[in-house]
């Protein structure tokens, strides 16, 4: 008894990375709610080394800055959102755009946004400053992430029996819906 048996261990590692392929540094990965956990690096990747046969669930966490790429120019491409001028062109902008965490996109978002450029506020409501989507998700709809299954933002296992070393997310962060938000130090 004391020591520890090393040859029934499981690899899960993954990146999580921002929808254009920075990496996301200093993001808290929790393996049950804190049984392990460790910060990512600035390439935004983490590793743990689990025991065989267990169930696991991996929960990515980051909420500071929340005013990071969040800017004026946001607001306008997400005004042109909601007056169907020009529509934001992917899943994860929707969602970065959703600052109350209502699943919908309406002004009431850009109010809460608004308050965070003019450091009224140093946190969105009901929200963290950012989401971490579980990289394989594929959304029924493009233009409505909260259409069909809701999204992961946790990876689970059952059983864990072998190595999964593409425990991927995409990182989103709330109200840069531009995507100029700083991912790490070496950008």
């Amino acid at each position: 008894l004391g020591h520890c048996d090393t040859t029934n261990m499981i690899v899960v590692a993954g990146a999580i990375e921002t929808e254009q392929g920075d990496g996301v540094q200093d993001v808290e990965v929790e393996v049950n709610g804190g049984l392990f956990n460790e910060m990512t690096l600035a390439d935004g990747t983490y590793d743990f080394s689990l025991a065989s046969g267990g169930d696991y669930t991996v929960t990515p966490m980051l909420d500071v800055d929340a005013d990071n790429g969040v800017t004026t120019f946001d607001l306008v491409l997400i005004t042109q959102h909601i007056l169907n001028i020009a529509e934001l062109d992917s899943p994860y902008k929707i969602i970065a755009a959703d600052a109350n965490h209502s699943e919908t996109v309406t002004t009431l978002d850009m109010v809460y946004i608004r308050r965070v450029i003019l450091q009224i506020d140093d946190s969105f409501p009901n929200n963290t400053s950012w989401r971490f989507v579980d990289k394989d998700h594929v959304f029924q709809d493009q233009t409505d992430p909260w259409e069909g299954p809701l999204f992961p933002e946790v990876l689970s296992y059952n059983n864990l029996d072998q190595d999964d070393l593409f425990a991927d997310f995409v990182g989103v962060k709330i109200g840069d819906v531009n995507g100029t938000a700083q991912a790490n130090g070496l950008m």
